[in-house]
């Protein structure tokens, strides 16, 4: 990891000193989703977050360099069973999901990313994919891996730490995002929107009882049994290779309740 950040420091320093001045000024607006599933007080459940990028001056945004997502309080995420296995970062950015674990995936999700030259219409990175990165002076560390085949070309490896919160866990989620080159040498692409999930939904993991491989699926986080008056708030600061930042918020309604 210490490789693959050396070289997104080199190229970040690069394509500021070059490109920079096209993005100038620009100002960034921000919308945030997040979701449960199932959305069940005191439940085990895959939360759901997404973002889509504009420039309030128009034109594209700034390439995204950076992200902290927090969490509400009450969100348990100790009891959980995703993350059973270690996944290595130099082991997944040579051979891709390959070299990891089924056990150690989190989740997944696709991007909408343009290039400066582009023709407005966007670009899909279909393949996100989120894994039990080492953790890191004891926080957890989530690994994500994008792979863009065509027209951006580009398998990155990067990594958030999660800091446990004050107040029964909760707490936040910090990333740092590489730049993605939109080709060689050239200006960094624009991320648009960002769809991603961290639970069970879709996830397989397997065991060994009695010399068999069972497969089974993960414990996700815990939602809290009550919920605070107006819902589950979700905030997130971004911030932009242009120098801007911007913060987006959203809530989780509290689910209806059952009839007696």
């Amino acid at each position: 990891m210490s490789h693959l950040s050396r070289i997104g420091a080199v190229t970040a320093a690069l394509l500021v000193c070059c490109w920079a001045p096209a993005t100038a000024g620009a100002v960034q607006a921000v919308t945030l989703h997040t979701s449960f599933s199932p959305d069940k007080l005191g439940a085990s459940t895959t939360v759901g977050f997404s973002f889509t990028i504009t420039n309030a001056s128009g034109g594209l945004p700034s390439p995204l360099t950076g992200l902290s997502l927090h969490l509400p309080a009450g969100i348990n995420y100790v009891a959980t069973t995703l993350g059973l296995s270690i996944c290595q970062p130099a082991a997944l950015l040579a051979k891709g999901l390959a070299g990891c674990s089924p056990n150690s995936r989190l989740g997944f999700g696709s991007a909408l990313v343009e290039v400066p030259f582009g023709t407005g219409s966007g670009h899909e990175i279909p393949e996100i994919q989120a894994l039990m990165g080492p953790p890191h002076n004891g926080n957890i560390v989530v690994l994500f891996y994008a792979n863009g085949q065509e027209p951006v070309y580009a398998q990155i490896v990067f990594q958030g730490e999660l800091v446990a919160g004050s107040n029964a866990l909760g707490g936040d989620l910090n990333a740092a995002i590489p730049l993605i080159p939109s080709v060689t040498n050239g200006p960094p692409v624009s991320i648009l929107n960002v769809e991603s999930t961290i639970g069970p939904s879709h996830l397989t993991y397997y065991k060994h009882v009695h010399g068999k491989k069972v497969a089974f699926h993960p414990r996700g986080v815990s939602v809290p049994l009550r919920c605070p008056r107006g819902g589950f708030p979700f905030s997130a600061n971004f911030s932009f290779l242009d120098g801007t930042s911007t913060a987006a918020a959203t809530v989780v309604p509290c689910p209806p309740q059952r009839r007696r």
